[in-house]
């Protein structure tokens, strides 16, 4: 049994370990040390395959869908959950050929450039778009006395002038020395905290459908 470091995912709010050879079974029992494995969507497996997809053949509401082969922008994954998961599970399988890294950004850092912007975070309202189980939500929510981040561009939009203002706020607010750059090598294994860390995919060199990423959402016991 692999033991995670939990205090120090905890403190600063990921961990990345290289352990090669992991199987399916041996990330959902990884998981299970942290929280609750569930599926993403409806009907799908608690283990979501990664790959870098062109846009047409992509499902039409995802991240590849609005962004293809290109990088995604910051975000929370499971955005369209009525709370979104705590943790995120990634394992590469293969990194891919374009050397393509992921970034994190720890969202409480926001709070160090601008004192005012909590009350916004917590008040501004945003529709979650998720066919007929859309809801209203702000960026900066409270859930059993813990405080979470939820960011995504693409299934929140703005319900007024104020909140369309506030998302450029942020994009001005967040730079690049706050991002930590993760490189990935066969067998790395990434935990990321979804509630306080904002993730997202860089560019690639080259086309490379070859990567493969595991992913495996965990909900707090």
């Amino acid at each position: 049994m692999v033991g995670i470091p939990l205090k120090k995912l905890e403190e600063i709010g990921y961990i990345k370990l290289n352990i090669p050879g992991l199987i399916e079974e041996d990330l959902i029992a990884i998981s299970k040390q942290i929280g609750i494995p569930v599926e993403t969507r409806r009907g799908a497996k608690v283990i979501d395959h990664l790959s870098p997809t062109e846009k047409k053949d992509a499902h039409k509401n995802s991240l590849s869908g609005n962004y293809g082969l290109n990088s995604f922008p910051l975000h929370t994954d499971t955005a369209y959950f009525k709370i979104p998961v705590r943790y995120i599970l990634l394992y590469s399988i293969n990194p891919g050929s374009g050397d393509r890294p992921t970034y994190l950004y720890d969202a409480k850092k926001l709070f160090n450039y601008d004192k005012e912007l909590r009350f916004d975070l917590a008040n501004v309202l945003f529709k979650v778009i998720n066919g007929r189980y859309s809801f209203l939500t702000t960026i900066y929510n409270c859930y059993q006395s813990k405080y979470y981040f939820r960011l995504d561009k693409g299934c929140m939009e703005a319900t007024s002038s104020v909140g369309t203002e506030l998302l450029t706020k942020i994009d001005n607010l967040i730079c690049p020395r706050d991002l930590n750059e993760v490189k990935w090598n066969c067998g790395d294994l990434l935990i990321i905290d979804n509630w306080r860390l904002l993730h997202g995919r860089g560019n690639s060199k080259m086309t490379d459908t070859d990567r493969l990423l595991l992913r495996i959402s965990i909900r707090e016991r």
